[in-house]
């Protein structure tokens, strides 16, 4: 026959063992949430790297192109102005 106090350990047991099985389950679920946020942020990473790639970096190359061809630009422009001025002018006749 069980005693109360043999019950008492019966029923702790049981319920030591289900509070493990339950935070044993509760952990899996945590692995896989974060093995899925992991994949995320490495998707996410993956797509910042490409429009770092694809759209960041030539527009930082035109800017820094701009520097450079600014003043030639302006030399060019400055060129054709005076060709357009000689042009304005009337030749002289021999």
């Amino acid at each position: 026959m069980l005693t109360p106090i043999d019950l008492l350990y019966i029923t702790l047991a049981i319920a030591a063992s289900l509070v493990t099985l339950f935070l044993c389950i509760t952990l899996i679920y945590l692995i896989l949430i974060l093995r899925d946020a992991n994949k995320v942020v490495s998707s996410a990473k993956d797509t910042v790297e490409k429009i770092n790639l694809y759209v960041m970096k030539p527009v930082r190359a035109v800017q820094n192109m701009g520097k450079y061809m600014g003043p030639i630009i302006k030399i060019v422009e400055k060129k054709i102005e005076e060709r357009l001025e000689e042009d304005d002018k009337p030749k002289k006749k021999k």
